[in-house]
Parts: C-alpha cells; structure tokens; sequence
C-alpha cells in the first residue's frame, strides 16, 4: 500500500492563559509582551500563549488516511517545513506498513545534519504515528492489538498541574478532582522551591497521606540545591523529583539519584534511545518520562524496552497537544510490562476532544484506551480548519 501524499499542519488554539497557569504546557506565568511567543516570568523557557501542535496527513493508494502529531509547543511551523520540503518527497510512493524501513530512511536521510534530536525528530515522530494508524485502519485492529496486546485496558494516571490564583484555590481544585477518583497530582515550581514545598504540604494535610504528589522543577536547579531539596522530598516521601537539573547533564542526574530517595525522573525532552543510554548507563533516569508527540511509537516502543532492560518503570509524558498524540500515548502505554502511569491534563483533552470524532476516555483516576481500529481516533477536519495556521 504506497504512500500518495503527505500533508502536515501547523496549529493554534487560542486559551485563557490565567486558566492554563500552573498546569501543563503552561506551568508559569509569562512575562508580557505583544509576541504569543513569551519567556516564562521566573525563568529563561519560551511558551506560546496559545495551544500549538503540528498534524500530520498520510494518505494513501488505498484510500486509507492515517493521522500522527508532532510535539510542537512553539512554531510548529518549524515541523511542518521539515515534513513538507524533506521527509515528505522520501515517503512517497514508499509502503506504508513499513514503518522500520521508513524511521531508518527518514533518520538516515539527514545523518551529521543535525539528525540526533530537536525538530527533525519531532517531525519524524508525528509521520511514525500516522504510519502505524494507517496500519491499525488497514489490518482492521487497534494499534495497540499490533504492539501485542494491552497489559491493561484501564491505565493509572495523575493530574498535571492545579491552576489557581493561590495555594488554596489550587488546594481546592485538586481536591476535587479526588472526589472523581484522582489521587496522584503533579506540582510545577513557578516561583522559588520554598513556594513548591509550601503547596506540597498543604496539598498533602487536605488530600491525605495516600495521596501522590510529584513535583518538577523544569530543568532549573543547579546540582548542590537539586541534593538539598531532593532530601527535603525524601522527608515528605515525594513519589518523584522530575526534570531537576539541566537535561544535557548525564553525570549530574547520576550523582542526584544516588544522594537522594525520591527517585528522579526524567525523558520527556529525549526522542531517541541512543540520546538516553547514557542516563541509563550512568544510573541517573529511575522513572523514564517518554514523549510519543517527540518519539513517535516505533522508537518510544524502544525507549520503553531500554528501561525494562534496566528495570525502570515508565511515566509517560503526555503534555499540551490534541487527540492524536494522546491516543498514541495511550497504545503504547497499554502495551507495555514497565508502565507506571500516564499524564493527564484534563483541560487539555477537553480541547483536544472537540476536534475529534469521539471521546478520549477519562475515568475515576483512570484513563481507557481509544476504542477503535488504527488509534480509534478522527480529526473531524471541518472544525480543525479555522486553527490552522
């Protein structure tokens, strides 16, 4: 079955960003500007003020379309270039169902030109998952049926973020999503450590001693303050301290995890299996963090096995994108023996259902897998149209 075309989409969801702070994708005020494009007020990270996300098209000789997204936070218009003018002129006329060859060709095609992470990868990951759709529509199964089989058909996740003004409102909002049968939040330090640990206790008087709370810290902390707050979170016994350091420090994250209990956490910003063995070849990943909008399912398929060789359980980060990445998140994380937990921004996934074909499913502190051949999703075109940038 060749590949006819290949389209991909830049897209721009508008959002109230006062509703969004503290919650993933926005996890800290921004500062103010005229530009969408704004550094977060506390720390040097650019967020857009919208959601974006970059779909990706595969159409094929067959009629069969299959549909993939690519991890695109800011200028998903980046994406779609690299789809439109060298990924996509290789695909075509190529087999769909043959997903291996076509990673190897498109990672192979740009080898010393900047192949190893970033963009290309992101691109390549939301052409992968189209691929696999395609191949779910085409043999008549869901994609996670291909990979094996679901361990489970209800997958454990947590909350990503509590928005709020205050420590209270965000206190009370987690409190109820625990009346619909959430009991594990992640906290986002947008301000000082002492403001994070603050929020953590108060959660943690309201909400219960079984309640789990992990807490990520984006990348800002310099190794000896990683040590000391780890052990403040080995006091409150934290079920992980993500993202601490640096992410290109490899021997840092070793020595973090080795100081402290609260296992560390980390993946989310690694496409490839060759850009994380050195974390795990060093010690310093114990939760591995993959993203399918970066990975694809191919290569996050072996990201998954790279932590199961070392006795790792997999978190799998699922942030701010729509339908498709989530859907493909889901397959995976089913297919697994390592899974640990999946991400879920509930406000997120509403905005992703409404330009879908059907729901994603959100239970008592669960998620379900989409029911459906392919992902078991269908981006419903029409009322996708008006956000394509």
């Amino acid at each position: 079955m060749k590949i006819t075309n290949v389209s991909a989409y830049a897209i721009k969801i508008p959002r109230d960003l006062t509703e969004a702070r503290g919650t993933a994708g926005s996890p800290a005020p921004l500062q103010a500007g005229a530009s969408d494009y704004r550094f977060a007020a506390t720390y040097q990270t650019l967020y857009s003020t919208k959601i974006e996300t970059a779909l990706i098209k595969i159409e094929t000789e067959a009629g069969i379309i299959g549909w993939g997204e690519a991890q695109s936070p800011v200028a998903p218009e980046v994406v779609c270039t690299i789809v439109k003018t060298i990924l996509a002129p290789i695909l075509l006329g190529e087999d769909a169902m043959a997903h291996e060859r076509l990673w190897s060709r498109m990672y192979n095609a740009m080898r010393v030109r900047g192949h190893v992470g970033s963009f290309l990868l992101d691109a390549m990951a939301g052409i992968d998952t189209a691929l696999w759709d395609i191949k779910g529509k085409s043999l008549q199964r869901r994609v996670c049926d291909l990979l094996g089989g679901p361990f489970v058909n209800e997958l454990p996740a947590y909350v990503s973020g509590l928005s709020g003004a205050t420590d209270e409102a965000r206190i009370d909002q987690a409190t109820e999503y625990q009346q619909r049968g959430f009991n594990a939040f992640k906290l986002f330090m947008d301000d000082e450590p002492e403001s994070l640990l603050q929020l953590h206790d108060g959660l943690r008087e309201r909400l219960g001693d079984k309640t789990k709370l992990m807490l990520d810290v984006l990348w800002r902390m310099e190794q000896s303050e990683a040590v000391r707050f780890g052990r403040e979170l080995d006091l409150r016994k934290a079920t992980w301290l993500e993202a601490p350091l640096k992410p290109e420090d490899v021997s840092g994250h070793a020595r973090l995890a080795a100081s402290i209990d609260t296992p560390v956490a980390i993946g989310e910003c690694w496409r490839t299996r060759w850009e994380m063995k050195p974390f795990f070849d060093a010690g310093g990943v114990e939760i591995l963090q993959p993203d399918i909008g970066r990975s694809g399912i191919t290569e996050g398929l072996k990201l998954c096995a790279l932590a199961e060789l070392h006795n790792v359980p997999v978190a799998f980060h699922i942030s701010i994108g729509l339908g498709v990445q989530i859907a493909a998140a889901l397959h995976v994380a089913a297919s697994i023996p390592n899974l640990m937990v999946v991400e879920c921004n509930p406000k997120v996934w509403q905005v992703a259902e409404t330009l879908l074909k059907a729901s994603l499913p959100i239970g008592a502190g669960v998620v379900g897998i989409p029911d459906g051949i392919g992902l078991g999703i269908e981006i419903d075109e029409a009322k996708l149209e008006p956000f394509i940038a």
